[in-house]
């Protein structure tokens, strides 16, 4: 018979509660749900999306309508890509909202959120923070605090307001019970919030769309569980849209040969378009962590792609005035402490995206090579 080492009985013990404990610790189990049920679900939402889509268009084409008026007519479109803590480096998906307000204030909320994280932002589950019971392996106390004490109620109603301009703010995340894409019109859910006393759904909302999957925690939204956006597509810019369906057809259509207003797409990449290489530990963890940042980062720099492309095409096709802009984390850049939001990365991140936004030449035309 073999005698175990003290040390060797000790990791076992762990082991051994770890399994006895998968059973009986977690989150409560959801409902079940029937197949059939659930596939006519995701047939209302493909045609909620599709609606959800037509009403955008539709304010697009009017806010366009309007610009035309003007002597240089432009159509501005802001496209934020998720970055977690990376998003220091411009205005992250968490916070779109502050970008798309716009003003002092609301841009210098973002920068002190960067600048300085909470220490509660992320911590681990614990000691046992990889039972299969968890939801997930991080909690987000802090930034769950910070995120309601910043878009309080005078924040939501500032966004509500912004319906009668015609401007639109999207939030992408992933129902990961449908297995699809979910958009969401933030100025609208911020009016049904106001409507209803209910600021916490649009807190979710913006929390779901931070949710990577088994590391931060997804949320239950309805009857459906969201999680980051990132996993069905990390930028918006309308790829589901079927182009003789888009704002220069619609405008071809109503206007003939009239001049539309030129697009204008500004992409900021929180992230870099290739990442430095590394000599990666062979060990799962460290090959999972590189493997799923590259499959994000990846599928975004072929979403930029996309947009140049259908670009390209209205331009040829419409002879509408399409232009992309794209800046990025420079390929060179590397963090000097390891770890997820850590202080001193993000303000050099911060530090970065003042520098570059200051200097018109930091946006490239179209996307990187």
């Amino acid at each position: 018979m073999k005698i175990m080492s003290a040390k060797v009985r000790a990791a076992t013990g762990v082991l051994l509660l770890a399994a006895a404990l998968c059973g009986c610790a977690g989150t409560p189990e959801r409902e079940p749900r029937k197949l059939e049920d659930l596939f006519a679900e995701r047939r209302a939402q493909d045609a909620a999306r599709s609606e959800g889509a037509k009403r955008v268009l539709a304010q697009l084409l009017g806010r366009a309508e309007a610009k035309a008026r003007s002597s240089r007519p432009t159509l501005d479109l802001l496209v934020i890509s998720g970055g977690g803590d990376w998003g220091a480096f411009g205005a992250g998906v968490l916070i779109a909202p502050f970008a798309f307000l716009g003003d002092d204030e609301s841009l210098e909320r973002i920068v002190q959120l960067y600048r300085n994280p909470a220490s509660d932002i992320a911590p681990s589950r614990g000691t046992l923070f990889f039972l299969p019971s968890n939801p997930s392996l991080y909690v987000l106390p802090g930034l769950e605090r910070e995120m309601r004490t910043a878009l309080d109620r005078g924040m939501l109603e500032r966004i509500a307001a912004q319906a009668a301009s015609g401007r639109v703010l999207l939030v992408n995340t992933t129902n990961i019970d449908l297995g699809d894409l979910h958009p969401w019109d933030v100025v609208a859910e911020a009016k049904a919030a106001l409507a209803g006393g209910e600021p916490e759904r649009v807190h979710q909302i913006l929390l779901a769309s931070a949710g990577i999957p088994a590391i931060f925690p997804a949320r239950e939204i309805g009857s459906h569980l969201f999680v980051d956006g990132a996993i069905t597509g990390n930028i918006l810019y309308g790829a589901h849209i079927d182009p003789n369906q888009g704002l220069a057809a619609q405008w071809r259509a109503k206007y003939a040969g009239a001049p539309a207003p030129r697009v204008r797409y500004w992409v900021i990449f929180n992230n870099q378009v290739r990442f430095p290489p590394q000599v990666t530990p062979a060990r799962w963890p460290d090959i999972m962590s590189r493997a799923t940042i590259m499959a994000t980062q990846n599928a975004t720099v072929s979403a930029m792609r996309h947009l140049e492309a259908s670009a390209e095409l209205i331009r040829a096709k419409y002879g509408m005035e399409v232009e992309l802009r794209v800046m990025a984390v420079p390929d060179a850049w590397v963090p000097k402490v390891a770890g997820t939001f850590q202080k001193e990365v993000m303000n050099d991140l911060a530090d970065l995206g003042e520098k570059m936004g200051a200097d018109p030449k930091s946006w490239t035309v179209g996307v990187p090579d």
